[in-house]
């Protein structure tokens, strides 16, 4: 078995029309995964105010994956150029 087990990923080659897009999908997959309203709510306001400070906005292609391990969630978001936001929390 891989050192992940993948969950989901999404490639955009434009990140900033699907702000609201990515919002959305980031509500999904962590509330599939089991986390509540406020713990959800709190990890979209940190990716949003990551991708906001980091490199990685702008008219360039942008992933979003998100994978667990060991009991963790993984969010990695990366644009074309290699930089890389990630963060982790413990599974629910």
């Amino acid at each position: 078995m891989a050192d992940h087990e993948f969950m989901f990923a999404l490639d955009l080659p434009d990140r900033a029309p699907f702000d609201e897009m990515l919002d959305d999908v980031a509500r999904n997959v962590l509330g599939h995964v089991g986390y509540g309203g406020d713990v959800t709510g709190d990890l979209v306001a940190l990716l949003r105010a990551a991708l906001k400070q980091s490199g990685v906005r702008g008219s360039r292609h942008c992933r979003v994956q998100f994978s667990a391990h060991a009991g963790e969630l993984h969010i990695v978001v990366s644009d074309g150029r290699g930089r890389e936001w990630r963060t982790r929390r413990p599974l629910p």
